[in-house]
């Protein structure tokens, strides 16, 4: 028989006295089910209720067939007692109710003020997502519609509930077609939304506290919003001015200044990237010069600290040289070995592949004429060279 749900007429019951109708597991976890229940079962895009059976803590709460509820409680035994008092996490509940209102509250914000549609939401642990009919977005749009949503908050309308068959629900301008017919729930903030929803919402809109989009990206052709309502907000708002005062503080700058001041930062660091770039071009070319100049046969090169970066530049421009061959090898930032031959040219490098990776204790690839492989530490990166270096000339030449 289908369990009992009383979750649906009251979400503010959190404590009640629970009977243990059945045991059995749900997803290879002991689970129980109960003659009747407060505990709201994940589905819709809500998270499921957490709480305890007796002693026995309550991990997750699951629809099974037939309409049965079951309770996945962390303990085996799910308490061979048959009944006992139930308490539901109030925290999380609240929480989850407040989301979920705001959901509904944010959804029909959109459609009043751009009338795009919500395709799809998602109540997740830390930020709740809204899918909408959007192409783009900007900061003014979120701010429409955030005044929007949160005016309803601010008013502290009534949240309301209503059971009603195929008929009935005609009575109300639903956001979108009920998916199932029949019995079913409306949630109704007057004058503002009406939804066939089965999710734990909050008697007025002023519980809701504030709703506040944080992010957007674009999903498909669409765009998908997060958002905070409640105590998630004061959360989000409490870290995000802590990280900008504490920022501004550190660079004696007033917070208003902050965003210019890194906007600057950005671009003095990549202007000095770009010269550092150049320089060490120009570097690798005369380093590369004097060391083909002073080995009349293939160039073998290892340091301690070497970019990838400048190491290439500098294989390549002994290659340009004419050297016949090219190894190169770094200890930091990243351990790594690099081989190069001039392009067209005899040889494939690629056949040093497994002597490689075996000495180095890494993994690499490339093309005939270039290869790099990287190395579990300098030690091994140099080992590697020094192979090569010696396999090289019967490979290419030189």
């Amino acid at each position: 028989m289908p369990s009992t749900r009383l979750d649906y007429d009251d979400a503010y019951t959190t404590t009640f006295a629970a009977r243990i109708v059945a045991r059995d597991t749900h997803a290879g976890r002991p689970a129980v089910e109960l003659d009747t229940t407060y505990f709201y079962p994940e589905s819709g895009g809500q998270e499921a209720d957490h709480g305890r059976i007796g002693a026995v803590p309550v991990v997750d709460v699951q629809n099974g067939e037939d309409g049965r509820i079951w309770h996945v409680v962390d303990a085996p035994s799910a308490g061979e007692v048959t009944d006992a008092g139930a308490e539901i996490d109030w925290t999380r509940r609240f929480d989850h109710m407040q989301q979920h209102t705001g959901q509904h509250i944010l959804s029909a914000a959109f459609e009043r003020v751009r009338n795009a549609a919500t395709l799809s939401s998602r109540l997740g642990e830390e930020r709740a997502t809204i899918e909408v009919d959007l192409r783009s977005a900007d900061w003014a749009l979120v701010d429409e519609v955030e005044r929007a949503a949160n005016a309803i908050v601010w008013e502290d309308r009534e949240v309301l509930r209503h059971w009603v068959d195929d008929e009935g629900v005609q009575r109300f301008e639903l956001r979108k077609p009920p998916k199932f017919s029949g019995r079913i729930r409306i949630v109704e903030i007057p004058g503002w939304d009406a939804s066939a929803c089965g999710g734990t919402h909050v008697r007025r809109t002023g519980e809701v506290g504030l709703v506040k989009i944080v992010r957007w990206e674009r999903v498909r052709d669409n765009l998908r919003f997060e958002f905070v309502c409640g105590a998630r907000g004061l959360r989000d708002y409490a870290w995000r001015t802590e990280a900008l005062l504490e920022g501004a503080r550190r660079r004696t700058l007033h917070d208003t200044q902050l965003i210019g001041h890194l906007e600057k930062a950005a671009a003095e660091r990549d202007e000095l990237a770009k010269r550092v770039r150049e320089l060490s071009a120009r570097l690798a070319g005369i380093e590369a010069a004097a060391r083909v100049a002073g080995s009349p046969g293939g160039v073998a090169e290892a340091r301690d600290r070497w970019t990838r970066d400048e190491a290439r530049a500098f294989a390549f421009r002994c290659v340009e040289l004419g050297a016949p061959w090219v190894a190169v090898a770094a200890g930091t930032p990243e351990a790594f070995v690099m081989l190069a031959r001039p392009k067209p040219g005899a040889g494939d490098l690629r056949t040093l592949l497994p002597g490689l990776t075996e000495r180095s204790r890494g993994k690499g690839g490339g093309s005939p004429d270039a290869i790099t492989v990287t190395a579990s530490d300098g030690g091994m990166a140099r080992a590697a060279l020094e192979w090569a270096a010696s396999e090289l000339p019967g490979v290419v030449g030189g």
